[in-house]
């Protein structure tokens, strides 16, 4: 059932008051104190799972609640498509539920400047987020704490950056994808994908590497896929002999390639087509 609460009409600030349960300030029926507004329902449950993880729609990868809405350019489409399923919305509810949004009016003080603060406070700073959450939404110290379970539903109830199961290497690999697709002339095709402090080939194919005159096929798609290190830099460069690129003789056969980091594309000088003698795509996510 949901629960119910009360707030303080004066400024919309939470006031000191004795704290019988663990739910500060709850409502008796429908009535609240002296100085107090009416109740409002708020749902019951708004915190996310921060050990549960779920597969990526397009790389195979696994990501936890914190995910969906740590890129805020992204955190939109992420919340449409991921959302909408129900083992995630249901594991990611602080995340996910409209019924689960901070609510903008409150502020509280920040115990250490003395200076007024609002619930998206607690996780703007993504360092600092999880002192504040166990802080300002669990510490028994303050009053004010246990009130923002309650009204910053989702800074309190959503996971910290680092909060939960510790990814394992595939997890934490950065996952690249290569399609090459030859055109008619795939002999003067080549590619390599280098780790650049190294100097290393990681891997290569096309005649040029394997000196075999066709080694891939003709109008053909190729891909591959890598697990990278995080915090290096590779590059990936696909090669043309004769100097054309992928552009084809016959233009309802084209050739092309593209590099997918993450899930999204990357591309280096060119449109993976016209590119000349060579194009090169640099990868690094740290």
């Amino acid at each position: 059932q949901p629960l119910l609460y009360c707030k303080w009409q004066s400024n919309k600030k939470f006031k000191n008051t004795t704290r019988p349960n663990p739910n500060f300030n709850p409502c008796n029926g429908s009535v609240c104190g002296w100085g107090q507004s009416e109740c409002s329902t708020l749902a019951s449950n708004c915190s996310d799972d921060c050990d549960f993880k779920f597969d990526l729609n397009f790389i195979a990868a696994k990501k936890g609640c914190f995910w969906i809405t740590k890129n805020k350019k992204k955190a939109s489409k992420r919340k449409e498509s991921y959302c909408a399923k129900s083992e995630i919305s249901n594991a990611c509810e602080a995340t996910c539920s409209s019924t689960c949004e901070n609510d903008s009016s409150i502020t509280f003080e920040d115990t250490w400047a003395k200076k007024e603060v609002n619930c998206a406070w607690i996780t703007k700073n993504r360092k600092k987020s999880a002192s504040r959450k166990e802080k300002y939404c669990v510490g028994a110290a303050f009053s004010d704490a246990s009130v923002n379970q309650v009204y910053c539903r989702e800074a309190c109830g959503r996971c910290s950056p680092n909060q939960g199961a510790k990814p394992t290497p595939e997890e934490s690999a950065v996952n690249v994808v290569f399609n090459l697709h030859t055109d008619n002339y795939p002999q003067e095709t080549s590619w390599a994908l280098v780790d650049d402090a190294a100097g290393t080939v990681i891997k290569s194919d096309g005649a040029r590497y394997t000196g075999f005159g066709d080694a891939f096929e003709a109008n053909t798609l190729h891909s591959e896929a890598f697990a990278l290190k995080r915090c290096v830099y590779y590059t990936l460069t696909v090669y043309d002999s004769f100097g054309d690129g992928l552009s084809p003789s016959i233009p309802t056969t084209p050739g092309y390639f593209e590099v997918f980091v993450e899930g999204q594309r990357v591309m280096g000088s060119s449109d993976g087509v016209a590119f000349g003698s060579s194009d090169s795509v640099e990868i690094y996510v740290c």
